[in-house]
C-alpha cells in the first residue's frame, strides 16, 4: 500500500546566529486523501516545517492534527491506523543534495532532490524526494513528490483502502 506525499514549503526570512539563513513557520498544511469509494481525506494545517539556505530541510507534525470530514474516520485513523497515542508526531530531516544549483538570492525556479530520513509510525526510513525550490521576491517555496510503502511503516489500512494520496503544502510566516 502506497501513501503518496508531496509538498509546498512557502517561507518568510529569519536569520539565525551564523551565516546562513533559516526560511520557517508553523502554518504548515499536509493533506491526504484516499481513491477509495468512501472519499476518505484529512488536512493538518498546524506543520511546523524549515529550510536553510545551506540546504537543510525538516519538517514535523502531530498526528492528531489531521481533521476528517466525518469525526468518525478521524477517531479510526488516529486509533487504529495511525495509533496517535503512541506515535503523536511525524517528521522529515533531510538535505538537499544538489544545492549548487539553488540560489537563494535570486528569483527563479530550480530543480532540486532532497534526501533524508522520514519517522511515521514510530519507523524512520530514508527516503528520496525529486522537486522544486521556487524563489520569489528573496522568499523561497519547495514543492516535492513521493512515495511512502505504508507497511513499511507497519501501517496497516487494508481493511479501508489500498492505496492513500497525500500533499504537504507548509507555508512559513
Amino acid at each position: 500500500m502506497k501513501l503518496f506525499f508531496s509538498f509546498v514549503v512557502v517561507l518568510l526570512l529569519s536569520t539565525g546566529i551564523h551565516a546562513q539563513k533559516i526560511f520557517g513557520t508553523r502554518n504548515g498544511k499536509v493533506s491526504f486523501s484516499s481513491p477509495s469509494d468512501e472519499d476518505v481525506k484529512a488536512t493538518n494545517n498546524e506543520v511546523a516545517s524549515r529550510i536553510a539556505d545551506n540546504g537543510q530541510m525538516t519538517f514535523s507534525l502531530l498526528t492528531k492534527g489531521f481533521k476528517f470530514k466525518l469525526a468518525e474516520m478521524q477517531e479510526h485513523f488516529n486509533d487504529q491506523y495511525i495509533e496517535s497515542t503512541k506515535f503523536p508526531r511525524a517528521d522529515f530531516k533531510g538535505t538537499i543534495v544538489n544545492l549548487k544549483d539553488v540560489n537563494f538570492t535570486k528569483d527563479g525556479s530550480y530543480k532540486v532532490t532532497v534526501t533524508g530520513d522520514l519517522t511515521l509510525h514510530g519507523i524512520t526510513k530514508n527516503i528520496t524526494v525529486n522537486g522544486t525550490v521556487d524563489i520569489k521576491d528573496g522568499k523561497p517555496s519547495a514543492m516535492g513528490k513521493f512515495d511512502i510503502i505504508m507497511k513499511d511503516f507497519n501501517i496497516d489500512a487494508a481493511k479501508v483502502t489500498q492505496k492513500v494520496s497525500a500533499e504537504i503544502n507548509c507555508q512559513y510566516q
